[in-house]
């Protein structure tokens, strides 16, 4: 019997709309592939190697055969090491039945919206924000509230806006910290007023800290998690992506309440099992091995970032903020608009990167992706030669402009 046509697809996979920033990236190497000479810099993503003795504990792993499924908490070496590190470095005290590992910080900020939220629930996102968190707050039934603040206000979080944005159905906050797109890093004063508003009106907070060693300027990392009226209600999330450039190993952690933990394990359980094996062995020697190298690379991605300063700080044209921490510029570019370039005149951010690709084969990602048009991000995650040469092709770009 024919039925017809497939009935529609869901209006979640509707909602969700394909990265700019990946998008940006695939045209980039498109073009290398055929012989372009592009500069990318796009992606947040260490350009450093992951160390020899991270390596040396997967090896290992391997030689030993550890290469079957274990429990969707994590491993009980790892899931001490977290628990550790939580309570050393972060002054977080989750006990080991409070933490367990995910597939990347982006899995454990999945399981705790899934764990927390209801169909319509409303969740506070300051922006300009990641671009995944609306998309992962609508997947879990909720709905994003965008908390603005502006190149004006130097990016920092409006705690006025904040409490206006309340209302019978805010169920959450959702923080990053040093945070992507802006590099802003919330102070302690910030963090405790966020942290009463939450303990005020009854809501769940969960903060991404994936950046966390990426600060600079002597600034200091606080989890608003160890704040007055942020314990027991604060999900702390986090990963080995850009602390320990294991970007591809696929391996974050989190932890907060135990009911939000088990209720992450069961989804986890469901929806991936268990975290690569191999790639918990090796985040156990991460955690647990000298941090050496990981000041090596907050003191170099500093220099980049002073190095963007240096070469794009003195462009009229161009309204920077210099990062706080993480591993990107959120470049102010409305002073460019309504000029003519090759792709025709400018009128919001994504013209402004297309006209960069196609007349200086220089790849950045449009402010409209993280919620503020009148930017453009720009990663320095690369090497310095790359970086200073895309430096100059931006300042090459708008110089040409008309």
């Amino acid at each position: 019997m024919n039925m017809g046509e497939l009935k529609k697809l869901s209006h979640r996979a509707g909602e969700i709309e394909e990265s700019q920033t990946m998008a940006f990236t695939a045209r980039a190497i498109e073009l290398r592939n055929d012989g372009v000479d592009v500069v990318i810099l796009t992606a947040g993503e260490p350009d450093f190697p992951t160390a020899d003795h991270i390596k040396a504990a997967a090896k290992e792993a391997l030689d030993q055969d550890f290469t079957r499924y274990t429990a969707v908490q994590g491993i009980p070496e790892i899931v001490r090491a977290v628990s550790e590190k939580f309570r050393t470095v972060n002054g977080l005290p989750y006990t080991e039945q409070q933490v367990m590992v995910t597939t990347g910080a982006k899995q454990g900020i999945a399981n705790a919206l899934l764990a927390i939220c209801e169909h319509g629930d409303e969740v506070l996102i300051p922006y300009p924000s990641w671009v995944s968190y609306p998309t992962l707050v609508k997947l879990a039934g909720g709905t994003p509230v965008p908390v603005r603040s502006g190149l004006a206000k130097h990016f920092r979080p409006d705690l006025v806006g904040f409490r206006s944005a309340v209302t019978r159905r805010t169920k959450a906050i959702l923080l990053n910290s040093p945070n992507n797109p802006t590099g802003v890093v919330y102070t302690e004063t910030e963090l405790r007023a966020i942290a009463a508003l939450a303990s005020e009106f009854n809501l769940y907070i969960v903060c991404d800290e994936i950046y966390e060693e990426m600060i600079f300027d002597r600034r200091t990392h606080v989890s608003i998690g160890t704040l007055p009226g942020a314990e027991g209600r604060t999900v702390t999330v986090n990963g080995f992506s850009k602390t320990y450039a294991m970007t591809g190993w696929r391996i974050g952690y989190m932890g907060g309440p135990e009911e939000i933990i088990q209720a992450s394990t069961r989804i986890q359980g469901q929806v991936t099992s268990s975290v690569n094996s191999i790639s918990q062995r090796a985040a156990v020697t991460a955690l647990r091995a000298p941090q050496e190298r990981v000041r090596v690379m907050r003191e170099e991605f500093e220099r980049r970032r002073d190095l963007v300063w240096e070469i794009l700080g003195p462009v009229k044209e161009l309204d920077l903020v210099k990062p706080e921490g993480a591993m990107f510029y959120f470049i102010g570019v409305s002073k460019l608009y309504g000029r003519q370039g090759s792709v025709g005149r400018l009128t919001n951010s994504r013209d402004v990167v297309e006209y960069l690709l196609d007349s200086q084969h220089v790849v950045l990602v449009p402010g409209s992706a993280f919620g503020d048009d009148e930017c453009v991000r720009m990663s320095f995650a690369c090497s310095v030669d790359t970086l200073r040469e895309g430096l100059h092709r931006i300042r090459n770009g708008i110089a040409g402009l008309r």
